[in-house]
Parts: structure tokens; sequence; C-alpha cells
């Protein structure tokens, strides 16, 4: 009579399958995009009229964004990233997240930019809160904070050319 197999029972000592780990990569895109005829594209920055120029369409928006722009080290945008888009009236971001846009780009300096619907320039007290710690946090990265320029109905707000950069 020919012997049955022996039954083997699963083995505690075998080995389960492992799962395959994973590692995100981060890849840096460029996405060109048409911009005013006249806008400072190129040109060195001098103001926060240029900006706000360049910008001056999102006084139409009907919800807030913020916007980090990166400059070289001759004042030049080389590039700018919506950081957020919030609501009626208010935006959320914390700073690393601002600032997070230009850090694979290693700026010399950065500007941010946000617009408020309601077309009233004049920074809330979140606002002056935000960038105080959005000047603190690029100092300690070596990135040099520009101004930090609301825009509205038809106008623009400007923390450095109000003089609050060095009271925040």
């Amino acid at each position: 009579m020919p012997k049955k197999p022996i039954a083997r029972k699963k083995n505690a000592a075998v080995k389960k399958k492992q799962k395959p780990a994973y590692l995100r990569e981060i890849q840096i895109k460029y996405k060109k995009m048409w911009v005013k005829a006249g806008s400072p594209v190129g040109k060195r920055i001098t103001g926060a009229r240029q900006v706000y120029e360049l910008f001056s369409d999102l006084q139409n928006e009907g919800k807030e964004k913020l916007i980090t722009i990166s400059l070289d080290v001759r004042l030049k945008i080389i590039c700018f990233e919506v950081v957020a888009i919030g609501s009626l009236c208010a935006v959320y971001a914390r700073p690393v997240e601002t600032l997070r846009a230009a850090i694979p780009l290693n700026p010399y300096g950065i500007i941010i930019v946000h617009n408020h619907p309601s077309g009233e320039t004049h920074p809330s007290h979140e606002d002056k809160e935000f960038t105080g710690k959005l000047i603190r946090s690029a100092a300690d990265l070596g990135v040099v904070f520009h101004d930090h320029i609301i825009i509205g109905d038809g106008d623009y707000f400007s923390f450095s050319e109000a003089g609050l950069m060095a009271k925040l």
C-alpha cells in the first residue's frame, strides 16, 4: 500500500511576504504662464507696485489666495507658487508651507502676496501675526523676506512700504 503524503503544518517560522516599502520623490515642474505685456518679468523688482501690476488679477478672485514669489540675488523673479486657496475671508497656511516652494530653488529672497476678496487692503491682525512668523522663519533659513503685499479692489497694501516689517 502506498504511503500517504504527510500533511505539513504551516510553520510559524516561515517568513511572511513583506509588503513593499516606498519612498516619495519630489519632482519640481515648471509651467510657463502668459503675463500681461509690460509686466516686470525678467526685470529687477524695485517695489510693491511692480508686484501688484503682475498679480493684480487676484483682485477678481472670490477666495483668498496666498502666493510665494522667489527672487534671485538681482531681485528678479525666479518663479511663483500658489501656496493656499482659502475662503471668502481667510486663507490658512503654515509658514513652512509658504516657504517650502522657495527652498528647492535656493532663492536669495521671497515676497508673499495674497488678496482680500472684500476689496479692503488693510491687513488684519492675523495678516500681521503671520507676516511676523514668516520674517523670523525666512531669516532662520537664510532667505531675505522682502515684503508681504495684500491686493484688494484696484489697490494694494505693502508691509514694507508701510514700515511694518521691522515692527513685526
